[in-house]
């Protein structure tokens, strides 16, 4: 979506929502709420769950499934 449909968009939705006072509190409550429930960190691993990457990660390497460096600068340029 273009910048200009966002704008209109946006537009469109503050007239709807300012039109009707219950819709504005409810709008604002689902906004906080969503806001809420997600994390402040996109990538939260809890202890176990680092540790079981790191184990997977070890095997991984002494089974020789790995990249090196300039592999990776070769799929991923900068």
């Amino acid at each position: 979506m273009k910048s200009i449909e966002i704008k209109s968009k946006e537009r469109e939705l503050i007239r709807e929502i300012n039109s009707d006072v219950v819709l504005l509190e409810s709008a604002l409550e689902y906004v906080r709420e969503l806001k809420k429930s997600q994390p402040k960190y996109p990538c939260q691993y809890s202890v176990d769950e680092l540790k079981t990457r790191l184990k997977e990660g070890r095997k991984a390497v002494k089974a020789g499934n790995y990249k090196t460096q300039s592999e990776m600068r070769s799929k991923h340029a900068l």
